[in-house]
């Protein structure tokens, strides 16, 4: 087997997307990428959530459930991984059959290198599991992979999708923005624009959402979105999970711009606050409110000032949730009405580089649109050091703020987000969380 260094687990998704090249002979590549670092995390108290007195009892237990997690104060030390990239193992196939045509694979999981076990809900290729053909007119993959809006977002940060990399906390509303299940995709590039198109039956939408996941999540009790068992009886007759996106990008050695679109029927598809750790209770009571269809676009732009070592990037993200049957308890609380829930992301950020030192700094703003109240904003600052072709050093600091009970508190108790702000850290309703750390990267 054939060993290949990868700055990060990303580079995979991104050279592979170039399909014509990055492909030039039959084998297989095992790669991995492991980043683990030590931290110091300290969050405020945030405020408390109030019910309504038209609450149910079971909405009310679960506003209890969820001040207990959202608004306590926490100060710690942790050892913690992913905090610059993603650490993966993968394996990577490819077999010539000439003219152009090739047979490809890729299966890819994650671990949390920390305690060693699996992310990902424990999947064991949960980023990504294809098969794929590669033809002189593109290639075909199926599928758990990227969804397409994904790559709009990675050709353009300045950083590697990590656990403090802005570009996530502030360009992605949710994990379908990510990943899909049973996803079926091709690929194309032609000079300096590539893109791709994407259709999966089911993505990942369970029939109930909320923030159970791991061991918790069932189909009884709901789990996140995008979790293990969102997808796992395919296609659904009614068509809840059905997704459909694109991207397309134009990149030089100077420029970069991309832009990307997603949509995802969830089909009245009920969202929970947090459950008990029974797993059964509130999902069986009333849910905070229902999500009909969810709608996504993305642009970014990333510029390099080659001979400086400096680069300058940004995104502006807008989702769209079709949300109906509120609750009092999610209009008391998080200010949700009937009608459509609009987010809104913008995230900029800038690089430089000199010799084997990085220095980069990112900032981000998230909020409702439609809401009076609700954003959250945050920035990163970091510096790395290569000690290898291989090993990298690094420090970060991060620091989010939320205001008036942001998407960054709502989406993650009710389940919608799957991305753990700052690898798990959270934040309270109008408080305020900030990380200092440093860390080891190696790939291979």
């Amino acid at each position: 087997m054939q060993k290949r260094v990868l700055s990060s687990a990303i580079a995979l998704a991104l050279t592979a997307l170039a399909s014509g090249t990055a492909l030039a002979q039959s084998s297989v590549t095992i790669y991995g990428n492991i980043d683990v670092g030590f931290d110091h995390i300290n969050r405020k108290a945030g405020t408390r959530l109030l019910p309504d007195v038209g609450a149910t009892a079971d909405q009310t237990a679960a506003l209890v459930a969820a001040n207990n997690n959202l608004s306590n104060k926490l100060s710690t030390n942790r050892i913690t991984p992913d905090l610059s990239s993603q650490s993966a193992l993968g394996f990577r196939g490819t077999e010539d059959m000439g003219g152009g045509y090739k047979g490809t694979f890729v299966l890819e999981g994650q671990m949390s290198v920390d305690a060693g076990n699996l992310a990902r809900d424990g999947r064991l290729f949960g980023r990504q599991a294809f098969v794929g053909v590669t033809t002189p007119y593109g290639e075909v993959r199926l599928g758990r992979q990227y969804a397409p809006i994904f790559f709009s977002s990675a050709v353009v940060t300045t950083e590697r999708f990590g656990g403090t990399d802005q570009f996530i906390e502030g360009g992605l509303s949710n994990s379908l923005n990510i990943r899909w299940d049973n996803a079926l995709t091709y690929s194309a590039q032609v000079g300096e624009f590539r893109g791709q198109l994407g259709y999966s039956p089911n993505s990942g939408v369970p029939d109930r959402i909320n923030a159970q996941r791991g061991g918790n999540a069932s189909a009884t009790a709901g789990s996140i979105l995008g979790g293990n068992n969102g997808s796992a009886g395919g296609e659904n007759k009614d068509g809840r999970g059905r997704s459909y996106g694109l991207f397309g990008a134009y990149v030089t050695n100077e420029l970069t711009l991309s832009a990307g679109y997603g949509r995802t029927n969830f089909d009245n598809t009920p969202v929970f606050l947090l459950t008990t750790t029974n797993g059964t209770s509130p999902a069986t009571g009333s849910p905070l409110f229902n999500i009909k269809d969810y709608s996504v676009w993305n642009l970014g732009a990333k510029y390099k000032l080659v001979d400086l070592g400096l680069t300058f990037s940004g995104a502006f993200g807008h989702a769209n949730y079709d949300i109906n049957s509120a609750s009092a308890t999610a209009t008391s609380a998080f200010g949700l009405t009937n009608g459509s829930l609009r987010v809104s992301s913008l995230v900029l950020g800038t690089r430089y580089e000199i010799g084997s030192v990085g220095l980069f700094g990112q900032w981000s703003e998230t909020k409702f649109r439609n809401e009076g109240r609700g954003k959250n904003t945050g920035f990163t600052l970091g510096a790395e050091y290569s000690l290898s072709k291989r090993t990298t050093v690094y420090t970060r600091y991060e620091e989010l703020k939320d205001k008036g009970v942001g998407p960054a508190v709502t989406l993650t108790a009710t389940g919608v987000r799957e991305v753990p702000t700052m690898v798990g850290a959270g934040i309270t309703p109008n408080g305020k969380t900030s990380l200092i750390g440093v860390g080891v990267r190696h790939s291979f």
